[in-house]
């Protein structure tokens, strides 16, 4: 791009800055036959509800509308358009049942439950609150786009009954036994604390992701200071229009009337700040996905170190029955067994108890080695899935990140120009007043 089209970028008056990253979707894919390129998926309709849950005590809890609307009309898989209601538990649900039954996939976040990086004007959220509600539908939304634009996740069964049938998902979920294949996930994730030879491509990948996380915190961090400081000076030049209309009751024309004229437009300006950074803070939100996908791609580095700790195990387990198989051969037993014990105790031939040690060593050798395929196999199905979802998380965060970051500098300089362009409205019955005669 020329630097004459980047500047037309830019100069246009009253640009409506669009909502980043409309395409959640690993659109990247040749021929990528997702859901998303089938239906509009939209979470609307925030309502809190109550209901009772025994010994006179009441839940309180907030439910999410999702609406589907099939792209084409002809459509003979998608034929009608769908509208249901999911509690923020039940996306919960969803996404642990998702990280326990594909593990090599980096799994979208889920937006926060308790507000962070906030700034003065929203210190008082809570999780009712209806600016809160909205900014988690939007997350929620963009959670349901990032898995129906996958092309993995998108044809999972338990994923299209989510986001297209209202009754019995939860039933459904819990009949796929993912808890049990979760808590096993969950053991060897404990167990990969000691792994000997971690693959450095992960290693690079875990530091990366917690350096994106600082980073991102800070930028966060110091974006809600500079909100609350620049909503601030709006509202205290807003006061403005109360002192110049209490000036002009003093003067008379055409001091009264310019007096007047200004402190309209003050009070445009003090009001002009809340649209433009409502606008700021969606771009804050989808900064804060990223933030939480920082952790997606921990969890993604601590299973593969999972799987590599199996392999490890096997491998030590395999060199350990070789080596005492080899010193059975000599004729030597060295180790301690109940068994060997009691042979000699009997009176056991000791060419006769070496033969069986040899015979057990062998069994045990081939279910080892056995074991140590199977773990290999798992291990790098996991790794050629997990680099390529690496390569296609780096791919749309590049594209994400562009798109948010070019977006603020935009809203920046939109909010400069409107600025400019008010200012010189409060100018003009000023210097009108000059012209006049005194």
């Amino acid at each position: 791009m020329s630097s004459s089209e980047d500047n037309d970028l830019f100069d246009e008056e009253g640009v409506e800055i669009p909502t980043p990253v409309t395409s959640k979707g690993d659109d990247s894919l040749p021929n990528s036959d997702t859901m998303l390129n089938k239906l509009k998926i939209t979470v609307s309709d925030p309502e809190k509800r109550t209901q009772a849950t025994g010994l006179k005590m009441q839940e309180t809890f907030v439910v999410y509308m999702i609406e589907t609307t099939p792209l084409d009309a002809k459509s003979s898989v998608y034929e009608s358009v769908t509208s249901l209601w999911r509690r923020y538990s039940e996306f919960e649900l969803l996404r642990n049942y998702l990280l326990a039954m594909y593990p090599s996939v980096i799994i979208p976040p889920l937006p926060e439950k308790r507000a962070n990086f906030i700034w003065n004007k929203l210190t008082a959220v809570d999780t009712f609150d209806v600016e809160f509600l909205d900014r988690r539908r939007g997350g929620l939304e963009s959670f349901l786009h990032r898995l129906a634009g996958h092309h993995k996740l998108s044809s999972d069964r338990i994923v299209k009954h989510f986001i297209l049938k209202e009754d019995g998902w939860r039933d459904v979920v819990m009949a796929t036994d993912y808890q049990a294949m979760s808590d096993s996930w969950l053991r060897k994730v404990n167990a990969s604390l000691r792994v000997k030879q971690p693959d450095i491509r992960f290693d690079q990948l875990k530091s990366y992701a917690n350096q994106l996380q600082t980073a991102l915190s800070n930028l966060l961090r110091v974006r809600a200071k500079l909100a609350e400081r620049v909503f601030g000076i709006y509202k205290i030049h807003g006061n403005y229009d109360r002192v110049f209309k209490e000036w002009a009751l003093l003067e008379s024309e055409p001091l009264h009337s310019a007096l007047q004229k200004a402190a309209s437009e003050i009070e445009i300006l003090g009001k002009s700040i809340d649209t433009l950074i409502d606008e700021e803070d969606i771009l804050a939100e989808n900064l804060k996905e990223y933030l939480y996908f920082a952790d997606s791609l921990k969890a993604l580095c601590k299973r593969h170190e999972a799987l590599q700790y199996d392999v490890e195990w096997y491998d030590n387990q395999v060199h350990h029955l070789r080596a005492e198989k080899k010193q059975a051969l000599t004729g030597k037993m060295n180790t301690f067994s109940f068994s060997g014990m009691k042979a000699r105790l009997m009176g056991a031939d000791r060419e006769e108890q070496l033969e069986n040690k040899i015979e057990q060593l062998d069994k045990s050798i081939t279910e080892s080695d056995e074991n140590l395929d199977k773990s290999k196999a798992a291990a790098k199905e996991f790794l050629d899935s997990a680099l390529q979802e690496i390569d296609l998380f780096k791919a749309r965060k590049t594209m994400d990140l562009k798109e948010i970051l070019t977006n603020y500098a935009i809203l920046q300089i939109k909010v400069n120009k409107e600025g400019v362009a008010l200012w010189s409205k409060i100018k003009v019955p000023f210097a009108d007043l000059i012209q006049m005669p005194s």
